[in-house]
């Protein structure tokens, strides 16, 4: 067998240009020759000598591929604007396999983001050899990438997880570690609900409002997606992806056919997010949950980046699968109300049909964590009981928890952060393992509504 013939700039060496961050352009020949160029969201680079597209429509440049295997594709480097080109040979089309499963949950993560899912579907990847790369003016030759050695970084992130003893200081160690050590300033952690059907905001760094609290459905936009296929999914240039997404779906509103629109989902968390990084937190595939990291820098987050950041996540996923294994049982707690009320009084209603939870008629939190609020307030009310264990909370049938899968630490944490943004009086603090003190400064009155 004959040796691949050695490529003039190695792909790895311009490896930025591959990312999406800047389109690419495609030019094919019909078998008369006439040629067709258009616009490429992203190349993406198999091993040294291979790429794949992404064969969605049946368009020009798919028809003059099928007849004329050749075609070029120039690039465009977001650093330097230098413009390489890569010469390419069509070998064949996959359906299934890795790199299909690759470009098919990025592809359905922002199909379902846009409410285009009903339009935006892989049919194939397209798979071609790189005969030659070069640059388009060889007065500036493209220079290898550089290589960081991110080891120290992952030895410091793993041994601050491992000094964290619940899982509240391990989630805001974890976010604050990325920020430190990785330069990840904007990033959420979701976990899954007991039904498996949302994700919910349980810790934040970097954003105002923090967000907790916030949901999002599994299967839908770009977390959901990525918490649905048990993946990772990474875009570099979510703006014009969008952009992009919502010129077809005008092309389709005007053809007259808005039946095959979803809803567009909006993003959580940093505005006009243009980067972004969603990984699954997995345990011997298990979704412990997911965290996203967002920059409103383009391509801010390479391949590189993602796994780096890969490793943080199976770090973190563990730690949280191991902190949340069933304490053991705690000391029997007092019955007593401590400190003293202001003058004020506040009104604490309860609805019953979503133990939804207001004070003074602003709304604080609803479904599970709302009934366990509701519980732990009729208690210190009733006989000034102001401490709690998570043992005697998952033996109450009243508060009706999962039997397999409550979440109770995670839900805790929730409840504990939304009243440290939404409550100056009220305070749900973590004592001990399994230990709960519920502090609050003012005199309460209880309504439960229908």
């Amino acid at each position: 067998m004959n040796a691949r013939p050695k490529l003039t700039l190695p792909l790895e060496s311009i490896e930025i240009c591959l990312e999406g961050i800047v389109p690419a352009a495609i030019c094919s020949c019909s078998r008369e020759g006439i040629p067709n160029v258009t616009f490429l969201s992203i190349v993406h680079r198999l091993d040294e000598n291979h790429v794949a597209l992404s064969f969605q429509f049946f368009n020009k440049t798919r028809a003059n591929i099928l007849e004329n295997s050749r075609a070029q594709v120039l690039l465009i480097s977001p650093e330097t604007s230098e413009q390489y080109r890569l010469d390419l040979q069509y070998l064949r089309t996959e359906t299934e396999g890795p790199s299909f499963e690759r470009m098919k949950i990025r592809l359905d993560a922002v199909a379902s983001q846009s409410g285009m899912s009903n339009v935006f579907k892989l049919r194939g990847v397209d798979i071609f050899e790189v005969l030659d790369s070069r640059s388009v003016s060889l007065e500036f030759p493209a220079e290898a990438a550089h290589k960081t050695d991110y080891l120290p970084e992952l030895d410091s992130f793993t041994e601050r997880l491992s000094r964290c003893r619940d899982l509240d200081s391990l989630l805001s160690a974890a976010l604050e570690a990325l920020s430190m050590l990785f330069g990840c300033s904007h990033s959420l952690l979701l976990f899954p609900d007991e039904d498996g059907k949302r994700l919910y905001t349980v810790a934040s760094h970097g954003f105002e409002p923090s967000g907790v609290g916030s949901e999002v459905r599994i299967g839908e936009g770009m977390l959901g997606v990525a918490a649905e296929r048990h993946a990772a999914v990474r875009t570099t240039n979510l703006i014009r992806e969008m952009i992009l997404a919502r010129a077809v779906r005008s092309a389709i509103e005007r053809r007259g056919e808005p039946t095959l629109f979803e809803r567009e989902i909006p993003l959580p968390g940093l505005p006009n997010t243009q980067s972004q990084l969603v990984l699954s937190l997995l345990v011997r595939d298990s979704l412990q949950g997911v965290l996203c990291v967002q920059d409103q820098t383009p391509g801010r987050f390479l391949a590189t980046d993602e796994r780096v950041l890969q490793i943080a996540a199976r770090h973190l996923a563990a730690a949280v699968s191991n902190i949340r294994l069933p304490a053991s049982a705690s000391r029997k707690v007092a019955l007593r109300r401590k400190g003293a009320f202001s003058k004020r009084s506040s009104v604490v209603k309860h609805y019953k049909s979503d133990d939804s939870i207001f004070i003074d008629n602003v709304y604080l939190i609803k479904g599970i964590p709302g009934r366990l609020l509701w519980k732990l307030l009729q208690a210190f009310v009733g006989t000034g009981r102001l401490e709690f264990t998570n043992k005697e909370i998952r033996l109450d049938a009243s508060l009706r928890l999962p039997d397999i899968k409550d979440n109770l630490e995670t839900r805790l944490i929730l409840l504990r952060r939304r009243l440290d943004e939404r409550c100056e009086f009220m305070r749900l603090v973590h004592v001990g393992r399994g230990q709960l003190q519920l502090e609050v400064s003012r005199k309460l009155e209880l309504e439960e509504l229908p």
